[in-house]
């Protein structure tokens, strides 16, 4: 059962983070930490933290990344038994991450493996206002709260993440809150839908759909927000359907990283074999 939301939340913001044993839900990959953050304005409210037994091995490349074991996260409670805790405090409320798509597709798979459901106020990407609203040389979460001078508490841990984020977002509030854009920017940011089955009927070129099928790359030409050009090579790991866009969410080998890729800015150039489509 949802928690009740009031209406004294309207001005509440959630900042999520997860560790995951990989970066695919696709391809089996679960949440090993989840951490919450909730916050109005200047004042945290609460915090909330768990290790979560994935109930399968982490991968090598997470394990390096966040520091967490196969031993240490045994004895943990499942995301069965967290649901209750994550949902109850995201439920109906303005919901931040960074890299959206990554965390909330996360979550989505996890409520799909129970058929539980849940619905934010809002969605809210400090990745993506990052991208629009500033030039930093990497928007990766430490990078981009190394150059604003946040302090990084516990980076690739969930929690210390959630923080990060919510530092970051504050910070990007006092800088551009007088822009009548960022304000019409924030209204608009329902961009991440992870709760639709619509991926399943979308018209997709058809090498993007092999290569999600065989978790396979692809070589693309890719127009930034900016009108800038790069050919990468990603490998496609989600689909998600938003309010009029269509983003990728793909490992990028260019940036050593999963980025969300817009679909309408990308031109698929071949496939990982070399081969034009």
């Amino acid at each position: 059962m949802f928690t009740d939301v009031s209406s004294q939340d309207a001005g509440v913001q959630v900042f999520f983070d997860v560790e995951t044993t990989g970066l695919s839900p696709q391809a089996g990959d679960r949440i090993c930490e989840v951490g919450i953050v909730v916050a109005s304005g200047d004042q945290i409210l609460e915090t909330y933290a768990s290790l979560v037994n994935p109930l399968r091995p982490l991968s090598p490349g997470a394990a390096a990344v966040n520091g967490l074991n196969d031993e240490l996260l045994r004895n943990q409670p499942t995301f069965n038994q967290i649901a209750d805790e994550v949902i109850g405090r995201l439920h109906g409320r303005i919901v931040v991450c960074h890299n959206a798509p990554f965390d909330l597709g996360f979550l989505q798979s996890e409520l799909t493996r129970l058929g539980r459901t849940w619905q934010p106020r809002q969605i809210i990407d400090t990745l993506q206002l990052a991208r629009q609203y500033f030039r930093f040389a990497s928007n990766s979460l430490s990078a981009v709260a190394t150059a604003l001078g946040i302090p990084i508490h516990e980076a690739h841990r969930a929690l210390g993440d959630a923080l990060t984020t919510y530092r970051v977002f504050r910070r990007f509030q006092q800088q551009l809150n007088g822009q009548s854009d960022w304000s019409a920017s924030i209204r608009g940011q329902l961009a991440y839908n992870p709760l639709s089955d619509e991926a399943s009927n979308l018209d997709l070129p058809s090498a993007l759909r092999r290569a999600l099928a065989e978790q396979s790359d692809l070589e693309i030409l890719y127009r930034d927000g900016q009108g800038n050009f790069t050919r990468r090579h990603i490998r496609p790991l989600q689909i998600l359907p938003g309010y009029g866009t269509i983003y990728v969410v793909a490992y990028c080998h260019l940036r050593g990283e999963e980025r969300s890729f817009r679909l309408d800015r990308m031109k698929i150039l071949s496939n990982g074999g070399g081969e034009d489509v």
